[in-house]
């Protein structure tokens, strides 16, 4: 999987057969850095632009990795219990949602304490989640 950056800098690509995160400059498309994620990176998600985190989920770890988006150097490993789907971010840049598919739910992540602040039961094995800003901001 692969996402490009809110300010399309650069374009983060999960790479599960390495367990990598490699970063691309999104117009040259040459490799910035590459990070070890750990097994089966499966997709990422970004804040808006200036926010300081990324987050990469995986099918087969229990934990959300977090990056420092400039460096790309590991800042979290959040613990959610199972593997994890897709990550969306606030517009705000202060809540993550990332998806739980065996365990029902969504979690909820504080993006500056990197730490879980709540669990939402989503029904049967959800994949998907997207947030966005209804006023178009």
């Amino acid at each position: 999987m692969l996402r490009v950056s809110p300010d399309g800098a650069v374009v983060w690509v999960q790479a599960a057969g390495t367990n990598s995160n490699v970063v691309l400059d999104a117009s040259t498309m040459e490799t910035l850095h590459t990070e070890e994620t750990g097994r089966g990176p499966v997709q990422s998600g970004f804040g808006p632009p200036g926010s300081r985190y990324g987050l990469v989920t995986h099918l087969d770890e229990t934990f959300v990795l977090a990056l420092e988006r400039e460096t790309g150097r590991e800042a979290a490993k959040i613990e959610v219990g199972a593997p994890q789907a897709n990550p969306s971010i606030t517009p705000d840049g202060a809540t993550a949602y990332v998806t739980v598919p065996s365990r029902a739910e969504v979690v909820a992540i504080d993006m500056k304490e990197l730490a879980i602040i709540g669990r939402i039961q989503a029904g049967d094995e959800p994949m998907g989640i997207v947030v966005f800003d209804p006023t178009g901001n």
